[in-house]
């Protein structure tokens, strides 16, 4: 199983308690589950820092040479993460993390009539790729 988790940048701390921290507890010791991140603010961020003491595979997807965000290596499971890189643009990046992924998790609070989010479109992607939603297992 490989939980490509991802949201907006401008998500609360109370909001990934509840969307992301919780749903994603049942699978944070299990070996054979693998977690796929971006590395963007907001809840790219947020998951990395719940990541970093639970497990070493997590693979962290990001445009250029290195990660906007990283989190800290001293005694954490970070070392042992795999960094893909090189990707131009967040579009690419984020296909890419799709195509490799098995199931997600996902919560968008930014669409609305006038404009749809990245992370909208993304869930869009993910449930045309038939991806299984981890909030419905």
């Amino acid at each position: 199983m490989k939980i490509f988790i991802f949201g907006n940048g401008n998500i609360n701390f109370d909001d990934f308690e509840i969307f992301y921290k919780k749903p994603l507890e049942p699978f944070l010791n299990n070996k054979n589950t693998e977690f796929i991140l971006c590395d963007f603010r907001g809840t790219d961020t947020l998951v990395m820092e719940l990541l970093k003491n639970h497990t070493s595979k997590v693979i962290v997807y990001h445009i250029g040479k290195k990660p906007r965000y990283y989190p800290d290596k001293y005694k954490t499971k970070v070392s042992q993460w795999t960094i893909k890189n090189g990707f131009i643009s967040d579009e690419e990046r984020d296909l890419t993390a799709i195509n490799d992924c098995t199931h997600f998790l996902a919560k968008d609070f930014n669409s609305n009539k006038k404009r749809v989010s990245d992370t909208q479109k993304n869930i869009q992607e993910c449930i045309k790729q038939d991806k299984i939603n981890i909030l419905h297992i």
